[in-house]
């Protein structure tokens, strides 16, 4: 029986047990129209004889091993959940170890850190790369941008992360200064405290992404979505905002020139509390 029958099975045994119990509840409220085996509306023994066993004489008889048995249930799926989590972490950790070995050997054996290198080294890279972050977890995606920052792998172009899907990176905190990365898709990425200086992100998207209390000197974000992005306590003085779309985008506490506001694209909706506009 696969997964998925199990879980269908559990969810109509619940949906019966869930329909029994307000059918219970409701003969409980009116019980002069509950059924007979129920025990709930008054008996007559005089007229009717002795009362045979009713709902309630069945539910004590079973009401110890039906705990037992539900309690026993609740703790194997615990466990089961817990195994699966650990078997999920292990394998997360396994893909991002056998990533890093890879590039570790190209840059080692094969000199990928040489912009004149043949393409064959460069092209094996991009595609381990672009398969790593697809099977990836948030965090772990994060390790991969911050590993191929430090290794001067994108500073140089050497590895095109054009089209790479970082959906979802935690990537707080990060280094990623004077540095190239466009058309990569970051759309629900955190990038809180994050030190962007000089780096250039032309066409990519960040929707709904947190760039709260980030260092963005000097940082090109012309073209990119930045839809429902939050943009908090930032001096956003020397980005370049041309062409981007800020939709419900939010600056509260920034700081921002009247001229970067006019080149924005599409500023729909955008919160600027507290937002001091030079």
């Amino acid at each position: 029986m696969t997964k998925n029958q199990i879980n269908y099975i559990k969810t109509i045994i619940i949906i019966i047990i869930i329909a029994f119990s307000l059918y219970i509840g409701y003969n409980a409220i009116f019980p002069y129209d509950s059924p007979e085996w129920m025990g709930l509306a008054p008996y007559d023994a005089v007229k009717n004889g002795p009362e045979p066993k009713k709902l309630w004489d069945w539910l004590d008889l079973l009401i110890i091993p039906l705990s037992v048995a539900i309690i026993g249930w609740i703790y194997k799926e615990y466990e089961k959940s817990k195994d699966e989590k650990k078997d999920f972490e292990n394998k997360q950790n396994e893909n991002l170890d056998s990533y890093f070995r890879v590039i570790s050997d190209l840059i080692i054996k094969s000199n990928l850190l040489d912009i004149n290198l043949n393409k064959e080294s460069k092209i094996i890279a991009r595609t381990r790369t672009i398969v790593a972050i697809e099977i990836l977890n948030d965090e772990r995606k994060g390790q991969v941008l911050q590993f191929l920052y430090e290794s001067k792998l994108i500073n140089n172009n050497i590895i095109e992360l054009l089209g790479a899907n970082f959906k979802s990176s935690e990537v707080s905190g990060i280094v990623l200064k004077d540095t190239t990365i466009k058309g990569v898709y970051f759309c629900d990425s955190k990038f809180i405290r994050s030190y962007l200086d000089r780096s250039v992100f032309t066409a990519c998207d960040f929707t709904n992404s947190d760039f709260s209390d980030s260092s963005m000197q000097n940082t090109d974000l012309s073209y990119t979505k930045l839809i429902n992005c939050k943009l908090l306590n930032i001096d956003l003085t020397t980005v370049d905002f041309e062409g981007a779309d800020l939709t419900n985008a939010d600056l509260t506490n920034s700081i921002i020139l009247e001229s970067q506001l006019k080149k924005i694209f599409n500023k729909k909706n955008i919160k600027l509390n507290k937002t001091k506009i030079l």
